[in-house]
């Protein structure tokens, strides 16, 4: 179903809309606006009818959010009927086949079910700070997961990394990805790359010397391109007002995603006028900017300095609560509607284990054959793992054992 493309049916406006008209509108709605836009008058709107007809029927905004994803719930169940039975129907998935069949999957996701991806996506990430919203999504997030759960399986991988949600989150971080860049040939090929080697055990082998000369060429290809407005690796931090700016954007960005950044919330962090941050800072997309510059900077300095030796994986994307895992889906996400940041958004997905891959001798010295395109896939399922939880210790427990499970996996590989 194109929940972008479908119109409202006209009705009368006291007549309340069904649940599938009301999935409708928030498709198009989340697409447009985000989660933000996702209240009561602008879904009135878009529904025909009135406020008081919507909020009599379902009630607060809370319970609208709780019906959305109702209605989600049983489309996912309907939209994934076909490929359970299919899975049914293997039992057992070969690497090459569980790669093939899973990148179809995705793209199917991403392309004809765009509109409900997004909405799919924002709601992943509202959820880990609204809990109302986690409450209402939890049941979708989790069928998701279950599939996904049920597809690993059948592909052999481990039981233990299976129960500690790498998988399910690696699906969640590509799709945000591939909500964004599926029009692009470099980015789909790069995708699949991934998904083969994670099915066939992560290890790069003898016979994939043609891989790894594929993931530089397509490393490159996904490089920002000239003029494309762009995030600098290890930045300098600007002292005075602009470095306390820089970092209200970073923890606004890490916390709620780019619909945080408003210039009027972030002048009041930096303690200067409105107007003064305006002119240094003129758009959405400059706090952005300054914000991923900021995380990144902190992050290189960590990573340079070996200062993580011994310590446990998630002190790598939590610094102060400066997490880069959960500012660059916010990116990821935000740019679908944002065109200016899409370039920002891919030069982040091609670096997906960068820092990784670095680290992986001092936090896994018993574990061989990981290369760059392995520490990729390892981070991204980190990743989005960390981005259905809410920040703080759960979440850096989760993200320690999910990669303990990979080192394990890959051990045994």
């Amino acid at each position: 179903m194109d929940y972008l493309a479908e119109a409202p049916a006209t009705r009368k406006r006291g007549q309340p809309p069904t649940a599938q008209a009301l999935l409708a509108a928030a498709c198009r709605i989340a697409a447009a606006e985000g989660f933000a836009g996702l209240t009561l008058r602008p879904l009135a709107e878009s529904l025909e009818v009135s406020v008081t007809v919507l909020s009599n029927h379902y009630g607060a905004r809370a319970d609208v959010i709780t019906a959305i994803c109702k209605a989600a719930l049983a489309e996912e169940l309907r939209l994934f009927t076909t490929w359970r039975r299919d899975l049914v129907t293997l039992e057992t998935l070969a690497p090459a086949v569980a790669a093939d069949l899973a990148e179809i999957i995705v793209e199917e996701l991403a392309v004809d079910q765009r509109a409900l991806s997004q909405l799919f996506v924002e709601l992943v990430q509202a959820s880990t700070w609204d809990e109302t919203v986690q409450a209402a999504f939890a049941p979708w997030l989790q069928a998701r997961g279950q599939f996904w759960h049920e597809f690993g399986t059948r592909a052999g991988l481990p039981a233990a990394l299976l129960a500690s949600g790498w998988l399910a989150g690696y699906f969640i971080d590509e799709l945000a990805y591939s909500v964004l860049l599926n029009h692009a040939p470099p980015y789909r090929l790069l995708r699949r790359l991934c998904l083969r080697r994670l099915f066939s055990g992560l290890v790069q082998r003898p016979d994939e010397n043609g891989d790894t000369a594929l993931f530089s060429l397509l490393f490159d290809a996904l490089e920002y391109q000239p003029g494309e407005p762009s995030v600098m690796q290890g930045a300098d931090l600007s002292a005075g007002w602009p470095g306390c700016a820089a970092q209200a954007c970073a923890m606004q960005l890490s916390a709620r995603g780019v619909s945080g950044l408003t210039h009027r919330a972030i002048a009041a962090e930096a303690g200067v006028p409105h107007t003064t941050l305006s002119y240094r800072f003129p758009t959405q997309h400059d706090l952005v900017i300054a914000g991923l510059e900021y995380i990144i900077s902190h992050l290189l300095i960590a990573v340079d300095k070996a200062e993580l030796s011994g310590k446990q994986l998630a002190s790598i994307g939590d610094q102060h609560g400066l997490d880069v895992g959960r500012a660059t889906f916010a990116v990821a996400i935000a740019a679908t509607r944002l065109p200016r940041l899409a370039a920002c958004a891919a030069d982040m997905r091609r670096q997906r284990g960068i820092n990784l891959v670095k680290l992986l001798p001092q936090l896994a010295p018993d574990a061989s054959g990981l290369d760059w395109l392995a520490a990729q896939i390892m981070s991204i399922g980190l990743i989005g793992l960390a981005n259905t939880l809410p920040p703080g210790e759960t979440a850096r427990q989760a993200v320690n054992q999910a990669f303990g499970s990979v080192i394990s996996w890959v051990q045994r590989t």
